[in-house]
Protein backbone atom coordinates (compact mmCIF):
# COMPACT_ATOMS: atom_id res chain seq x y z
CA UNK A 1 0.00 0.00 0.00
CA UNK A 2 3.12 2.07 0.96
CA UNK A 3 4.42 1.82 -2.65
CA UNK A 4 1.52 2.78 -4.29
CA UNK A 5 0.56 5.87 -2.29
CA UNK A 6 4.79 6.89 -2.98
CA UNK A 7 4.03 6.16 -6.65
CA UNK A 8 0.76 8.47 -6.81
CA UNK A 9 2.51 11.41 -4.92
CA UNK A 10 5.87 10.89 -7.63
CA UNK A 11 3.68 11.37 -10.29
CA UNK A 12 1.63 14.03 -9.00
CA UNK A 13 4.73 16.14 -8.35
CA UNK A 14 6.08 15.27 -11.91
CA UNK A 15 2.95 16.58 -13.46
CA UNK A 16 2.90 19.92 -11.13
CA UNK A 17 6.61 20.70 -11.93
CA UNK A 18 6.57 19.62 -15.99
CA UNK A 19 3.42 22.40 -16.48
CA UNK A 20 4.99 25.40 -18.32
CA UNK A 21 4.87 28.99 -16.70
CA UNK A 22 3.25 30.31 -19.51
CA UNK A 23 0.39 28.28 -18.34
CA UNK A 24 0.16 30.35 -15.34
CA UNK A 25 0.55 33.89 -16.33
CA UNK A 26 -1.59 36.80 -18.12
CA UNK A 27 -2.91 35.98 -20.95
CA UNK A 28 -2.36 37.35 -24.59
CA UNK A 29 -3.61 40.51 -25.57
CA UNK A 30 -7.11 40.82 -27.18
CA UNK A 31 -6.34 44.17 -29.90
CA UNK A 32 -3.33 44.27 -31.37
CA UNK A 33 -1.44 47.95 -30.72
CA UNK A 34 1.75 49.99 -31.07
CA UNK A 35 0.32 53.04 -29.84
CA UNK A 36 2.56 56.29 -27.96
CA UNK A 37 2.40 60.06 -27.89
CA UNK A 38 5.99 61.71 -28.97
CA UNK A 39 5.73 65.44 -27.80
CA UNK A 40 2.30 65.15 -27.83
CA UNK A 41 1.64 63.71 -30.85
CA UNK A 42 0.03 60.12 -30.70
CA UNK A 43 1.36 57.85 -33.20
CA UNK A 44 0.29 54.22 -34.23
CA UNK A 45 3.80 52.36 -34.98
CA UNK A 46 3.48 49.27 -37.19
CA UNK A 47 5.70 46.31 -35.65
CA UNK A 48 7.25 45.12 -38.88
CA UNK A 49 9.78 42.88 -37.26
CA UNK A 50 11.05 40.52 -33.97
CA UNK A 51 13.45 37.92 -33.22
CA UNK A 52 15.58 36.03 -30.72
CA UNK A 53 19.24 36.25 -30.14
CA UNK A 54 21.14 33.79 -27.57
CA UNK A 55 22.98 36.08 -25.10
CA UNK A 56 26.91 36.45 -25.16
CA UNK A 57 27.07 35.26 -22.03
CA UNK A 58 25.19 32.01 -22.76
CA UNK A 59 22.55 33.01 -19.96
CA UNK A 60 19.26 33.07 -21.74
CA UNK A 61 17.79 34.96 -24.92
CA UNK A 62 17.04 38.56 -25.98
CA UNK A 63 13.59 39.65 -27.64
CA UNK A 64 14.12 42.28 -29.88
CA UNK A 65 10.91 44.08 -31.54
CA UNK A 66 11.23 46.17 -34.38
CA UNK A 67 8.36 49.48 -34.87
CA UNK A 68 8.22 51.77 -37.71
CA UNK A 69 6.07 55.08 -37.95
CA UNK A 70 6.03 57.71 -41.21
CA UNK A 71 5.79 58.62 -44.49
CA UNK A 72 9.20 57.11 -46.64
CA UNK A 73 8.74 60.07 -49.58
CA UNK A 74 8.59 62.51 -51.05
CA UNK A 75 10.06 64.38 -47.92
CA UNK A 76 10.96 61.68 -45.61
CA UNK A 77 9.49 61.96 -42.20
CA UNK A 78 9.92 58.79 -40.06
CA UNK A 79 10.27 57.38 -36.35
CA UNK A 80 11.74 53.93 -35.70
CA UNK A 81 11.87 51.80 -32.40
CA UNK A 82 14.19 49.15 -31.63
CA UNK A 83 13.11 47.31 -28.34
CA UNK A 84 15.39 44.79 -26.76
CA UNK A 85 14.97 42.67 -23.34
CA UNK A 86 15.27 39.09 -21.99
CA UNK A 87 12.91 36.90 -23.56
CA UNK A 88 10.02 35.40 -21.27
CA UNK A 89 10.62 37.90 -18.26
CA UNK A 90 8.08 40.08 -17.18
CA UNK A 91 8.09 43.07 -14.71
CA UNK A 92 8.83 46.75 -14.38
CA UNK A 93 12.49 48.71 -16.21
CA UNK A 94 13.63 45.37 -17.47
CA UNK A 95 14.04 46.69 -20.88
CA UNK A 96 17.79 47.10 -21.88
CA UNK A 97 17.56 48.47 -25.28
CA UNK A 98 14.97 51.60 -26.18
CA UNK A 99 16.50 52.58 -30.05
CA UNK A 100 14.59 55.58 -31.20
CA UNK A 101 15.39 56.89 -34.50
CA UNK A 102 14.10 59.55 -36.63
CA UNK A 103 14.42 60.88 -39.73
CA UNK A 104 13.30 64.21 -41.28
CA UNK A 105 13.46 65.34 -44.82
CA UNK A 106 17.39 64.67 -45.23
CA UNK A 107 18.62 64.70 -41.32
CA UNK A 108 18.87 61.65 -38.99
CA UNK A 109 18.76 61.74 -35.14
CA UNK A 110 19.31 58.48 -32.50
CA UNK A 111 19.36 57.88 -29.03
CA UNK A 112 18.68 54.93 -26.49
CA UNK A 113 16.13 55.81 -23.76
CA UNK A 114 17.22 53.38 -21.18
CA UNK A 115 20.71 55.77 -21.13
CA UNK A 116 18.41 58.62 -20.55
CA UNK A 117 14.96 57.82 -18.98
CA UNK A 118 12.53 55.38 -20.08
CA UNK A 119 10.04 53.76 -17.46
CA UNK A 120 8.50 50.29 -18.62
CA UNK A 121 6.14 47.61 -17.09
CA UNK A 122 6.14 44.48 -19.09
CA UNK A 123 3.17 42.26 -18.18
CA UNK A 124 3.32 39.75 -20.97
CA UNK A 125 6.38 38.01 -23.00
CA UNK A 126 6.12 34.45 -24.39
CA UNK A 127 6.51 32.66 -27.46
CA UNK A 128 3.21 33.37 -28.69
CA UNK A 129 2.68 37.36 -27.53
CA UNK A 130 4.13 40.56 -25.86
CA UNK A 131 2.64 42.95 -24.36
CA UNK A 132 3.93 46.04 -22.28
CA UNK A 133 3.36 49.81 -20.93
CA UNK A 134 6.60 52.54 -21.08
CA UNK A 135 7.15 56.37 -20.81
CA UNK A 136 10.76 58.43 -20.69
CA UNK A 137 12.49 61.41 -22.05
CA UNK A 138 15.78 61.96 -23.88
CA UNK A 139 17.71 64.47 -25.64
CA UNK A 140 18.27 62.86 -29.10
CA UNK A 141 20.09 65.41 -31.79
CA UNK A 142 19.51 68.26 -29.74
CA UNK A 143 15.84 68.01 -29.22
CA UNK A 144 13.65 66.77 -26.32
CA UNK A 145 11.93 63.44 -27.34
CA UNK A 146 9.25 63.08 -24.56
CA UNK A 147 7.48 59.77 -24.97
CA UNK A 148 4.35 59.11 -22.84
CA UNK A 149 1.25 56.79 -23.01
CA UNK A 150 3.42 54.03 -24.86
CA UNK A 151 1.64 50.51 -24.94
CA UNK A 152 2.54 47.85 -27.33
CA UNK A 153 0.17 44.53 -27.04
CA UNK A 154 0.89 42.06 -29.85
CA UNK A 155 0.67 38.68 -31.35
CA UNK A 156 3.42 36.71 -32.75
CA UNK A 157 1.75 35.21 -35.89
CA UNK A 158 3.71 31.90 -35.44
CA UNK A 159 5.09 31.55 -32.03
CA UNK A 160 8.78 31.24 -31.44
CA UNK A 161 9.93 27.86 -30.59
Amino acid sequence: MKIQQLLLVFISLFTLNSCSKDDDSVPCPQTESATMKINGDIMEFQIFGRGIDLDSDGSGHTLSLYMSYGVYSPQQNTHAITLKLPYKKTGSDIVEEFNYLRVQNASSAEGDFVQSELLSNVTVNKNTCFSATFSGSAIIGGDDVIITEGVINHVYSDPFD
